[in-house]
């Protein structure tokens, strides 16, 4: 390689002069869930309260009553699932659905019984409170998901919580 280049200066040719450059390194800024969840929240305009545990709870409308579901009742509430990234991937249609409240995920366990009887909002629950890092159905592990909720009634269970 380098006797060519040297025939060429000794000839008076000129060599050709590359320079590379290596592209900027970028830097992959995460979010912490509660920075995605924040985000979230102000993109769509939604005030929420923060629960201890990290699940956000959007209360659109407030129920009825002070009593609130325990883990030892079923609920019955009409519900949308989705991901943040707004694809859905369950709820009810017409009709609501009825669960025994301990066999849910613990977003729901923790944010169902903000809601009094008849009362709507999201709870934006984190990964660790919904699939963690199991793929389950459309949902991707570590998913941060968004629940429409609207709790209709419940009533002690008459089924033994799996836990």
């Amino acid at each position: 390689m380098l006797a060519p280049a040297a025939l060429l200066l000794a000839c008076g040719g000129e060599t050709e002069t590359t320079t590379t450059t290596t592209p900027v390194e970028q830097k992959v800024v995460e979010l912490s869930v509660d920075e995605q969840i924040e985000n979230y929240l102000t993109e769509k305009g939604w005030t929420a309260d923060r629960h201890e545990s990290g699940i956000y709870i959007v209360t659109d409308t407030l129920g009825t009553g002070d009593e609130r579901p325990t883990l030892s009742d079923d609920v019955t509430i009409f519900y949308q699932g989705y991901l943040l990234d707004g694809t859905q991937f369950d709820g009810t249609m017409e009709e609501p659905a009825t669960f025994p409240l301990a066999n849910l995920i613990e977003g729901w366990q923790i944010g169902i019984p903000m809601f009094g009887k008849g009362g709507k909002g999201k709870l934006v629950i984190p990964s660790e409170y919904g699939y963690g890092d199991a793929e389950v159905g459309d949902i991707p592990a570590n998913s941060i998901l968004m629940f429409e909720i609207e709790l209709v009634d419940w009533a002690p269970s008459a089924a033994a919580p799996v836990m």
